[in-house]
């Protein structure tokens, strides 16, 4: 039991109180906070509904004297004073409601009778309320007529004359508050479905910074990348036209384009002696894998190096949307499987020394392809033309290729998605990565949604920090051991 606290402990404390990851892990679920309100709005507003019942009140004005003609103004104040809290108990006593009930020939009265003094004057007021505005009226009527005989020995000398004769009530004098309840419902329901969503998002073991990667991740984070907007005008927003993120283009932001830079720096400094192939991979996909292929390669082209970029993502292909190139009608599949020669296939980027090895059409079943002799065989005499390759694999969750390719390149390099895949499937994905003969460099924390905190943190390094592998495994479930 104590061991269980401990490990409960360890891991809630490595959860990172992200405000702005938090909200949007709300507005993506946005659909659910307002489907909670609606139905709670709608239950509140029939129930309300269902019970409520109309309350209508009927009133009668009395004078309130004294007997003689000597009867000062000061007596009839004081008599009204007094005679207020003696005939509530009057008219709501045992003898005048029998009384009322067989005048009216009633078998029961379930309303209320109440009297009070209007104050600073002799007049005294009368209100019956009941369920029906009919029953309210009569039984008013009743008393008017009715109550001398049992207030008689109580009020002794006091006269009572009607003042204002009642009237049947035509509205109820209590509202329907249905719709005001929904309202209330749907508010308070939104707010707790916000406040439910923002829990459950703190709780989520994901990845949520570099800072809290190196802890539960199980391997090198070489950087943290930020989130870059793909519509960058608003008609682009509405149109729903993305833009490519890359590290060319004037559009791109500087931070992007030198976060890019120091992961180039970072990834030639690990790679291994003679290496020369990387392969990018994630565990999901839309985890930005593909962009950052393209843009690394981007950035190892821009220091004079023979660069090749092979789209090896078979089933979902999309280094050549980001690129904006134009298809020939071969790719890296025709060269691999002897339709095409590489000469013939690979093109150069303009002004660069960028070449590509493109894919556009997407397959179902490659892991023939991946696993082929003639893969290996290409693998093999991309390394004589070029200094480094940089191949973009499917995400290994998805399909089995990558771990085709984890046998025929020199390193390899994880990226994750911001709160997007839990810690363990990450660490899966590392200890994999870790069992090829090839060498796993790191992770990349991509997509970063946060707030600025000062410049050391605004290009997602952690200085110093490299070489300290993730404590995530000795919490318990996450362990090798």
């Amino acid at each position: 039991m104590q061991e269980k606290t401990e490990n409960l402990t360890g891991q809630l404390s490595l959860l990172s109180f992200s405000p702005l990851t938090i909200a949007r892990d709300i507005l993506k679920r946005w659909y659910l906070v307002i489907m909670a309100a609606l139905l709670a709005g709608m239950a509140a507003y029939v129930i309300s509904d269902l019970l409520y019942t109309p309350s209508y009140a009927t009133t009668t004005t009395f004078v309130v004297s004294a007997k003689g003609s000597s009867t000062t103004v000061y007596q009839n104040l004081n008599a009204t004073t007094n005679l207020a809290a003696v005939f509530s108990e009057v008219l709501n006593s045992s003898i005048l409601r029998k009384t009322i009930l067989e005048t009216l020939g009633m078998s029961s009265f379930d309303g209320s009778i109440s009297a009070t003094a209007i104050a600073e004057t002799n007049l005294l007021t009368l209100r019956v309320t009941a369920t029906d505005p009919r029953t309210a009226f009569l039984v008013t009527r009743a008393i008017i007529e009715n109550h001398a005989i049992v207030s008689y020995q109580v009020l002794g000398d006091t006269i009572l004359e009607v003042l204002q004769e009642p009237v049947v009530p035509v509205a109820p004098v209590n509202p329907v508050r249905a719709f005001s309840y929904m309202k209330k419902a749907t508010v308070l329901t939104a707010a707790a479905m916000c406040l439910l969503l923002g829990m459950l998002s703190y709780r989520r073991d994901t990845v949520r910074s570099s800072q809290e990667a190196e802890k539960k991740l199980n391997c090198q984070i070489l950087g943290e990348i930020r989130h870059e907007r793909k519509y960058k005008t608003l008609g682009a927003l509405l149109r729903r036209r993305k833009t490519g993120i890359l590290i060319t283009r004037p559009t791109t932001s500087f931070l992007f384009t030198e976060t890019m830079r120091k992961l180039r720096r970072r990834i030639e400094t690990q790679m291994p002696g003679d290496g020369q192939i990387l392969m990018v991979t994630s565990v999901m996909e839309n985890e930005g894998k593909s962009t950052i292929a393209v843009n690394l390669a981007l950035a190892m082209a821009q220091k004079s190096k023979r660069v090749l970029l092979m789209d090896c993502d078979f089933r979902k292909p999309a280094c050549y949307k980001i690129l904006e190139c134009p298809w020939r009608g071969f790719g890296t599949v025709d060269v691999a499987a002897g339709r095409a020669g590489m000469q013939d296939v690979i093109v150069r980027m303009k002004e660069t020394e960028l070449y590509l090895l493109l894919e556009r059409k997407g397959m179902r079943s490659n892991a023939e392809i991946a696993g082929s002799e003639g893969m290996a065989k290409l693998m093999e005499d991309v390394r004589k033309y070029f200094d480094y390759v940089i191949i973009d694999t499917p995400p290994m969750s998805v399909a089995s290729d990558a771990e085709f390719f984890m046998e025929l390149v020199d390193a390899s390099l994880l990226v994750a998605r911001q709160n997007y895949v839990t810690a363990e499937g990450l660490n899966r994905a590392v200890a994999s990565l870790n069992s090829a003969k090839s060498r796993l460099l790191g992770c990349v924390v991509n997509n970063v949604y946060s707030l600025p905190q000062g410049e050391s943190y605004g290009y997602g390094y952690g200085y110093g920090r490299y070489g300290h592998y993730g404590r995530y495994g000795k919490y318990g479930k996450y362990s090798e051991q």
